[in-house]
């Protein structure tokens, strides 16, 4: 069951600093978090947010790396005691179709993504700015304990993948990380909320978990 990150759950119109500001929200988000995961579900910290940072012209490096750093501390902080199997970590880059060319880099994201208390670890790699990046992990250590939920359908476009493609997609992960530790996914929610009127039609949406399920069988009999 989903719920936005700290960072994601308004703007500082009260506290003396921003740092005051996100452990304050991360407190709050707590009693969610828990109750999500105490009525026994996994609960999925839907944070946009921390990819933005690194697409945001106002701040440089130093100041990304900052709100970074205090954004991964708020979500632990409102974790805390929840255990790491109950918690999904899901980060993109927006709902909406569109260019993307000022996407941030999952090379600049990754660092700070896998300092989230969760077991598994959910972001964009179909979509055609990113699909690229599962070389990333050719470099970059997954811990023993984590799993990586690779998106292999997209959620901006009305074209359903082939299994074939998905299946292709999936080994690339289960090579460079092991099997047992690739979970097949969406790169995003295909809608945010209720009354969000979504870009891909609602028959094309199911036609696409079809091919998801049906790649990543592909997959595991490849394996």
């Amino acid at each position: 069951m989903p719920s936005i990150a700290p960072s994601g759950a308004g703007l500082n119109e009260h506290y003396g600093s921003e740092d005051e500001y996100f452990h304050a929200v991360g407190k709050a988000m707590r009693h969610e978090y828990k109750a999500i995961a105490d009525a026994g579900f996994q609960v999925q910290i839907d944070d946009p947010f921390l990819s933005d940072i690194y697409s945001d012209e106002d701040l440089d490096a130093r100041r990304r790396e900052a709100r970074a750093v205090l954004s991964v501390e708020a979500i632990n902080e409102a974790l805390r005691g929840i255990p790491a199997d109950r918690v999904r970590f899901h980060t993109c880059y927006g709902i909406n179709e569109g260019p993307r060319i000022y996407d941030s880099e999952l090379k600049d994201v990754v660092g700070h993504m896998l300092k989230v208390n969760a077991k598994y670890y959910s972001f964009e790699a179909q979509n055609a700015r990113h699909e690229h990046e599962y070389h990333l992990w050719e470099s970059v250590k997954l811990p023993d304990d984590k799993v990586l939920l690779p998106g292999v359908i997209t959620h901006a476009s009305n074209i359903v993948e082939h299994p074939k493609l998905i299946a292709e997609r999936l080994l690339r992960y289960a090579r460079l990380v092991g099997p047992e530790r690739v979970i097949a996914s969406v790169d995003c929610g295909f809608s945010s909320q209720a009354s969000y009127r979504t870009e891909v039609n609602e028959k094309v949406v199911w036609e696409k978990l079809k091919a998801l399920v049906a790649g990543a069988r592909l997959a595991m009999s490849k394996l």
